[in-house]
């Protein structure tokens, strides 16, 4: 009958500590305090988050990020994140505080955490080599590609898996839409599916792969937001008025102006 009980509170104990653990986790918070240090989730590419030849790190959502940290009175670092595809795992479990990088806003990614108001438009397009682009006209004519290479749990992974008769198995995962590039240009897959803002940034004259261009077959047009836990819901409030506010006295457009358009 002891050795009995002693199970039973054994099992309870481990439940209880089970419960207390997740119930830890999901009350991890952006604390109400000046002062703290957020830690801001990035992947390193050009235009968003990139290192400059001086070694400056710079870009769109580094310039974008550190303002709105900086105008909210808050510390920031930047952690670099090896695998995209587990940026929500990282997220919840406090290794990041934010999700600040290009980061499309999907349906999928809304069932995990809360995603900031839109603040740039993006789209996917195919890059290829110069003398191969003419090959693809749309969605459809993708499937004729020998192999199609995406960064792996990004949206450009969704949108391609959804092209109907896509061959799932020609669909190449990369850790990152800079590989994406690299074996593009190395002529280890045949195309490559990334972002617009990657791609305008990346490929073409004065750049390291003016042997590839890019080009607009079809997929809908996106938006990127800011990841954030759920339980976050009073810092997102914050980061929501900020959005509103650099829409509305230009600091967006400069900035869009100063990556894009120069």
């Amino acid at each position: 009958m002891k050795k009995i009980l002693a199970l039973i509170c054994t099992v309870a104990m481990l439940v209880t500590g089970i419960a207390m653990f997740s119930g830890c986790g999901n009350e991890i918070v952006i604390p109400d305090e000046e002062g703290y240090t957020i830690k801001i989730g990035y992947t390193e590419y050009a235009p968003m988050n990139y290192y400059d030849e001086s070694g400056n790190f710079v870009g769109h959502d580094t310039e974008f990020a550190i303002k709105l940290c900086e105008d909210l009175g808050y510390n920031y670092e930047f952690v670099f994140l090896n695998n995209w595809d587990t940026k929500v795992v990282d997220l919840e479990a406090g290794r990041i505080d934010l999700i600040w990088n290009g980061m499309t806003i999907t349906e999928e990614l809304k069932e995990s955490i809360l995603i900031s108001d839109p603040y740039m438009q993006n789209q996917q397009v195919l890059v290829a080599p110069k003398d191969k682009i003419d090959d693809y006209t749309d969605l459809t004519s993708l499937l004729k590609a020998g192999s199609i290479v995406v960064e792996t749990g990004s949206a450009a992974e969704l949108a391609v898996k959804a092209i109907e008769g896509i061959d799932a198995s020609k669909v190449k995962p990369a850790q990152s839409q800079s590989r994406a590039l690299m074996e593009v240009a190395a002529l280890t897959s045949d195309v490559a599916v990334i972002d617009y803002t990657m791609a305008k940034s990346m490929t073409g004259e004065g750049t390291s792969y003016t042997n590839l261009t890019y080009k607009d077959v079809g997929f809908e047009k996106e938006e990127y937001g800011v990841g954030i836990r759920k339980s976050d819901s009073a810092f997102l409030e914050k980061i929501n008025a900020k959005i509103a506010e650099y829409k509305s006295n230009g600091y967006l457009d400069s900035l869009y102006e100063k990556y894009f358009n120069n």
